[in-house]
């Protein structure tokens, strides 16, 4: 189990990036780079929103919710290989049984 890396701008802020990595265990941490905010969910706290050609990212970390805006191409990515890490996972389980 591998886990994945990307590297997003942040819509509506041309200045800012998040580093995300999905976990194949259900977890996904984001990094805003330039403000050093770290943030951890897992997979089954992700809401998507549609903002105008956006879409908000939100995420539960214990009391503390977090949000970050992407663009729609992006959250379209991420959501597969959240999938795909949900589907890797489940397979990985099934041969260890």
């Amino acid at each position: 189990m591998i886990s994945v890396h990307r590297e997003y701008c942040l819509s509506g802020d041309k200045n800012l990036h998040a580093h995300v990595e999905v976990y194949p265990t259900g977890t996904l941490d984001v990094d805003i780079v330039e403000l050093h905010e770290h943030h951890t969910t897992e997979f089954n706290n992700i809401k998507y929103e549609h903002n105008g050609a956006d879409i908000a990212l939100t995420g539960k970390e214990g009391a503390v919710t977090w949000q970050v805006i992407l663009k729609e191409r992006d959250a379209r990515e991420l959501s597969h290989l959240i999938a795909d890490a949900n589907e890797e996972y489940e397979i990985l389980m099934r041969d260890l049984g």
